[in-house]
C-alpha cells in the first residue's frame, strides 16, 4: 500500500467518527470524542514525520510516517466493531 492510499483511507476512517458522532450523540460521545482528538494527534505526528522527510529525504522516514497512520486506521477498524455491536444491541439497524 502507498503512502498516498493510506492517507486516503485515514481521512475516510476520520470522516467515520463524524458520522459515529451524529450517531451516539448521548451514548458514548466521551469516547468519540477521545477518538477524535487521539486521531488528530496521529495525524499530527504523521506531518511532523513527513517535515523530517522533507528535510532529509530518507525512505525511514516515508516508512515511520505511513506506520503511524497504519496504526490510527487500526484503531478505528477495532473502534467500528465495537460502534458496531453497540448500534445491534440498541436495535438501530
Amino acid at each position: 500500500m502507498t503512502i498516498e492510499d493510506t492517507v486516503k483511507e485515514f481521512k475516510n476512517c476520520q470522516s467515520k467518527i463524524q458520522v459515529w458522532k451524529k450517531a451516539h450523540r448521548a451514548d458514548h460521545f466521551a469516547d468519540i470524542t477521545r477518538l477524535e482528538k487521539s486521531m488528530e494527534k496521529i495525524y499530527t505526528n504523521y506531518t511532523t514525520i513527513l517535515i523530517d522527510y522533507r528535510r532529509t529525504k530518507k525512505e525511514r522516514y516515508l516508512e515511520q510516517a505511513e506506520q503511524i497512520l497504519q496504526e490510527g486506521i487500526n484503531t478505528v477498524k477495532k473502534f467500528s466493531k465495537f460502534e458496531l455491536l453497540a448500534t445491534l444491541s440498541k436495535g438501530k439497524l
